[in-house]
């Protein structure tokens, strides 16, 4: 176990040091410090981003998590936004491009031969703002459906009015496509073998429908090609359309399972350009909401693990135990599942300290069941057997494809944003890394269990912490929720990380002068890279391997369709 103390100044400092004498190698703009973990820099010419990211993943940065393009019109420039990673010295590069908007001139070269994680958030730049990827293994659209085909919808000229008014033909164009699709199917393959196409997947609309084109022979998978966004919402538009307390509504719904968490990050980012600090009281409550939340997720997730290996009775028996839980977000915010609970300033509603009998009903229900549920469950033999070997992922895996949370920490890889980063007052917890080693589908799943177990314990410190404090009287629950955030903010951009339920959520927020809305908000969420994985993970593996691998990977649709 690594505890929080992970490192000295003069290490973290030698690290950062290193990525700028990398950097020094390149025509720069700027090179400057931006957080702790983060250089922030830009590089004069496009030509240099290949090289750049040789040297980079050289040095041992081995991870991009995502791909930003921010579209200004008025400047004729889009501008390219790439967060690199090192998930084991905590050593990140924020690192930005610009490019002529003209979409005939809007390229660069893909970093995908040399980050494999680049490959989908390449593939969602191209198809979102138009920016082409040269030599890029694969670069077809994704997310968006095929009406938007040669449409680039995120850039800031789209017209989506008109784009809506052709309702009727849009769904047609939709319809065409799969038709064609299947045609081709049955053309391109050998109609006297055993290979076949299979559409498999959920299809509940409430939790986000995905399919999986599993190419065969037999029972054998030879290839799985994911089609996502069948229920895309466009968030990142949609915050564009409201204002900074508005956009919640929309954030909050990058996954209901987690919705705590990811209004986090996005207010983190807002209160960074608004040169705002929330109170002790509010940062100890997002950790309480959010810990919560991270239960609520992680029940729903050891739930349906069981349910992919068609055996129902843990998801019902988590489900008893969650509903305490939300009982408690229920009596703090009026809701269950969308909350609305964080805004930009703390977190919205005063604290009625009896609200935490609730709290305790559900931490009492917790530690009555939780010992039946890891005999019967954790411990289950078929579950040993059926997912030990099934879905391995290597350490050197997490980091070629930029992979976070439980999936990550399943093989051994000691990565926590609020331990390598703390926000709120994740700072003041003495937080371990909590891992296993093999990576298989059953090491995610005990997983889940520890990570839960472990954000029991963190509730059980914030509620005591603010009790303590509240008594002392060195916090006032109905009063000490909320500071002032300006309804205008100026000209900026921040970006911030949490550790939502099911891994790593960064948010890259830009804003224009006096803006009472987001100009842009990017929203990088865990489940997009190991969605990425069904391929890697399921080629010559049987048809029964789909459903549990899948569900080991911890996927939420909501956030591949945000």
């Amino acid at each position: 176990m690594l505890r929080v103390r992970v490192d000295s100044g003069k290490r973290w400092s030698f690290s950062m040091l290193y990525i700028k004498d990398i950097l020094n190698d390149f025509e720069c703009e700027y090179i400057e410090d931006y957080k702790k973990i983060w250089i922030k820099a830009k590089l004069k010419s496009k030509e240099d981003l290949l090289p750049l990211a040789s040297a980079l993943k050289a040095s041992g940065i081995r991870s991009l998590s995502t791909v930003s393009p921010t579209d200004f019109v008025e400047d004729g420039i889009m501008e390219m936004n790439y967060f690199f990673e090192d998930l084991k010295k905590k050593r990140n590069l924020w690192l930005k491009i610009d490019l002529p908007r003209e979409e005939e001139s809007c390229k660069i070269e893909s970093l995908t031969p040399l980050f494999p994680s680049a490959n989908w958030h390449e593939r969602e730049a191209f198809s979102m703002f138009g920016v082409r990827f040269l030599n890029h293994p694969d670069l077809r659209d994704i997310i968006k459906s095929e009406d938007f085909r040669d449409k680039f919808p995120f850039r800031k000229d789209f017209d989506w009015e008109a784009h809506e008014k052709d309702t009727v033909v849009n769904v047609q164009q939709i319809v065409d496509a799969f038709k064609k699709e299947q045609e081709e199917n049955e053309v391109d393959l050998d109609t006297d073998s055993s290979e076949t196409i299979l559409n498999w997947g959920p299809t509940h609309p409430a939790s986000g429908p995905i399919r999986l084109r599993v190419h065969c022979d037999g029972e054998e998978i030879l290839s799985v090609d994911p089609d996502i966004g069948y229920v895309w919402r466009a968030l990142e538009h949609l915050v564009t359309q409201k204002d900074f307390v508005g956009s919640i509504v929309a954030v909050e719904r990058l996954c209901f399972m987690d919705n705590i968490n990811s209004m986090v990050g996005y207010c983190m980012a807002v209160e960074e350009i608004a040169g705002v600090e929330i109170t002790p009281f509010a940062s100890w409550m997002r950790v309480l909401l959010g810990e919560t939340a991270r239960v609520s997720s992680h029940f729903m997730g050891l739930g349906m693990f069981f349910n992919n290996m068609g055996l129902h009775t843990l998801a019902m028996w988590n489900m008893d135990t969650r509903e305490f839980f939300l009982d408690f977000l229920e009596s703090y915010s009026g809701a269950r599942i969308a909350t609305a609970a964080i805004e930009p300033g703390g977190v919205r509603y005063g604290l009625d300290m009896s609200m935490f009998e609730e709290l305790q009903k559900a931490l009492d229900k917790f530690d009555a069941n939780i010992g039946e549920v890891e005999a019967v469950f954790v411990n289950n033999p078929t579950m040993k057997l059926r997912a030990d070997d099934v879905g391995v992922l290597s350490e050197s895996e997490v980091h070629e494809f930029g992979l976070s949370g439980i999936v990550a920490r399943a093989s051994g890889v000691k990565t926590d944003i609020r331990i390598d980063e703390p926000y709120a007052a994740y700072g003041e917890l003495d937080l371990e890394y909590i891992t296993q080693e093999k990576g298989s589908a059953k090491d995610r799943f005990i997983m889940l269990f520890r990570d839960l177990k472990q954000s029991v314990a963190i509730i059980k410190k914030a509620k005591a912490h603010i009790e303590k404090a509240v008594e002392a009287g060195e916090m006032n629950p109905t009063k000490d929720h909320m500071v002032k955030v300006p309804k205008k903010l100026p000209k900026g951009e921040a970006i911030s990380r949490v550790e939502w339920a099911r891994g790593e959520v960064l948010m890259h927020l830009v804003t224009e002068e006096k803006a009472k809305s987001p100009y842009r908000l990017k929203m990088r969420a865990p489940s997009f890279n190991h969605t990425m994985m069904l391929d890697y993970l399921l080629k010559g593996q049987t048809l029964s391997d789909i459903p549990l691998i899948f569900g080991s990977l911890y996927i939420c649709q909501g956030d591949l369709d945000r």
